[in-house]
Order: structure tokens, then sequence, then C-alpha cells
């Protein structure tokens, strides 16, 4: 048996917890200690191990993310971790200008390439390859379905997402920021991080569409939407599935900022998390049936 004093944290403690290379604020819900031969199943260590629960994480996820973590990742919660803890925020708010250097260079070199090279002629098909989900987040597998299905409809059998859709990627995100705010469970919860990174991937949503997230038998579709529409922006007008395309660029799109590697295991941790309220959601945002070509 353990006695009090073989725990450096008690039950109910506040405390930063390492999740990843990023540390959170995180309360002590739980302590227990393990000696040979028994050790804890999932650390594989022995001696103090404690049930974390990160503040103001969605509490649907409470199994996935409240976890036991043995002592190497607990830290006290003291002014030296809390300054440690807001240099993390600092960087994020680098994100958005960063993000819109990485928009105009690759729009500045799309449209360098375009002067450069001669239109292909139009008898060629149009050689396009399946969308591959880089790991810069873990994709589940039902989106990594619908991913592939999108594709195949406009590709192989000449269907387009209806547009305008509902609800739109706007709704979808706003839908995602109230979740998170009603789950909060303690009002003091720093969630400075996680706004960022909603905020820049509406941001990033915006200015990708028309660069980066349509396939060739899109533009057309795109351009008569804009023309109707030009008073919104484009996350007024698309939905999730041009929202999941996104996703897949993520990981050149992070390739092309410069942000820490501290930064950018954040926002893994965030966009991870959108991506599974997305999953859970699926049957609410993604349409099952595409229209014609008609334009």
């Amino acid at each position: 048996m353990s006695k009090d004093n073989d725990f450096l944290y008690q039950d109910g403690e506040k405390v930063f917890c390492y999740h990843g290379k990023v540390i959170y604020e995180a309360k002590i819900v739980e302590t227990k200690y393990y000696v040979e031969p028994n050790r804890h199943p999932k650390t594989g260590s022995i001696g103090p191990h404690y049930h974390i629960h990160y503040s103001g994480w969605k509490s649907s996820y409470v199994k996935k993310w409240d976890e036991w973590v043995d002592e190497s990742r607990v830290l006290k919660y003291n002014e030296a971790n809390l300054e440690k803890h807001k240099q993390m925020i600092k960087s994020l708010k680098k994100i958005k200008p960063a993000m819109k250097r990485t928009i105009n260079d690759s729009s500045t070199e799309k449209s360098k390439k375009r002067k450069r090279e001669p239109p292909p002629p139009k008898e060629k098909e149009e050689v396009v390859k399946k969308p591959k989900p880089k790991e810069i987040v873990s994709f589940p597998e039902p989106l990594r379905a619908i991913l592939y299905r999108d594709w195949n409809n406009i590709h192989m059998h000449q269907l387009l997402v209806p547009l305008p859709r509902k609800p739109t990627v706007k709704d979808i995100i706003e839908d995602y920021r109230k979740n998170r705010m009603n789950s909060k469970r303690n009002e003091d919860s720093d969630d400075a991080i996680e706004q960022e990174v909603i905020n820049g991937l509406h941001f990033y949503f915006n200015k990708c569409v028309g660069t980066r997230l349509l396939y060739k038998k899109e533009r057309k579709q795109y351009r008569v939407i804009r023309l109707k529409h030009e008073h919104l922006d484009n996350s007024q007008i698309f939905g999730a599935e041009h929202l999941l395309r996104l996703f897949v660029e993520f990981p050149l799109l992070m390739g092309n900022t410069f942000l820490s590697l501290e930064t950018i295991n954040v926002l893994k941790v965030n966009l991870s998390e959108f991506l599974n309220f997305l999953n859970e959601n699926r049957s609410k945002y993604f349409i099952e049936e595409y229209e014609e070509i008609k334009i």
C-alpha cells in the first residue's frame, strides 16, 4: 500500500500535464500507485500514476482524452509553468500572419507558373490523383471513405457538390465553437489557443478554396457561384465536403509556415479534435447525393 507522501500531487489538484510535447491545464481526478509485478497497462511503469482530466476539453471525449499518466508527465501549477503555457499561446498568435504569407506566396508562385507555362492541349485527359490524407492529423476511417467517395463522384461519375450548401462551413465552425464553449467545465479555463486555431481554420478555408480545394471539373461551377453570391465568403457557400479537403492540404500548408515544432503539435491536437467532431456529426454535415454537371 502507498502512503499519501508517495505522491507529489493529490486528488483534485490543479496541475499542468504534457500531452505530446505540449502542456495543458489539467486536474487530477484519481491517484494510484503501481508496484512490481503489476505495472500500469498503458505506461508500463511502476510508481505514482494520475488520472488526468484536461481542463476545458470536450466532456463527450472523456474516455478518449482523460487518461492515466505517470509522474514524469505532470508539472506543478506555478508561475514558471504558467509562463511556459502562455508562451504557447503567443506562438499560436503567429499562425494567421504565417498563413497569409503562405497563401500569398503560393498564389504568386502559381501565377508565375501560369505565365511561364503554356496551357496543356485541350484534347488531353486530365490526370487526377486520388486524395491521400497525410498524417499531420489522424483521419477517422469514415471520413477517409467520404473523401474518396467525393473524388469518385466528381471524376468517375461527372457529379458535383450542389452549391450553395447547407449547412455551410461557417455553420459547422460555429457549431463546433458552441460545442466547445458548452463543454467547458472550468470558467477560468484558458481557451485562447483553441479559439486561435478555430479562427485560423475559418481564415484558411476562405482563402484556399479557389487556389487549393477545387478539382478542375468544379472550376466553372465555382466561377458561376461566385458571380451569383459575390457578397458572401466561401465559408458561406461551401460545406463539409470542401472543408474536409482542407485537412488533406494541411501538411503542405504547415510545411510552408514558420511555426515552431511546439506550435505545430498544438495544431495537431486541436485539428484532430475538430475532425473527431466532424466525424461524430457526419450524417448531419455531409450529403449523400451529388448533382449532375449542368453548367
